[in-house]
């Protein structure tokens, strides 16, 4: 039951439309457009031409995929300090763990560079939420 708690999330927090509330809306639909922009045109680009963009055209579903998934929490969650932190690791975590049982999974493919992706997309998105949050202008007032 204690492991419930640690994402405990009061009813005020999901009415409550703030500042941050917008920035992780727009930064939910940028990294969700980058993404899908550099799957559709990046990576056949990349492909078709033979460059090496040292993985980046194949990871590129992860790193920004993370990014979109983590903002698209926090809109909904619009957590803490504390909890964003906690929401990052469990987010990136799953992304990892379902990349490893892809290989175990009928038509699935591990990937290294997938794996790298995550863990690059989780710092970025870490960086831009504690960015935001040592920012005075953009701390939530507690009640």
């Amino acid at each position: 039951m204690r492991s419930l708690k640690t994402f405990s999330i009061g009813k005020n927090k999901f009415r409550n439309i703030d500042t941050l509330r917008i920035y992780y809306f727009i930064l939910f639909l940028i990294s969700f457009g980058l993404t899908e922009i550099g799957r559709l045109l990046y990576r056949p680009f990349i492909y078709d031409n033979h460059f090496n963009d040292w993985g980046i055209a194949d990871s590129i579903g992860n790193s920004g995929g993370i990014i979109a998934q983590i903002f698209f929490g926090f809109l909904i969650v619009n957590p803490s300090k504390k909890v964003g932190i906690k929401l990052i690791v469990l987010f990136s975590a799953g992304y990892i763990l379902y990349e490893i049982v892809q290989q175990f999974l009928p038509g699935g493919v591990f990937d290294w560079k997938d794996i790298y992706g995550t863990l690059i997309g989780g710092i970025i998105a870490s960086i831009v939420f504690l960015l935001f949050h040592f920012n005075s202008k953009y701390k939530t007032k507690k009640k």
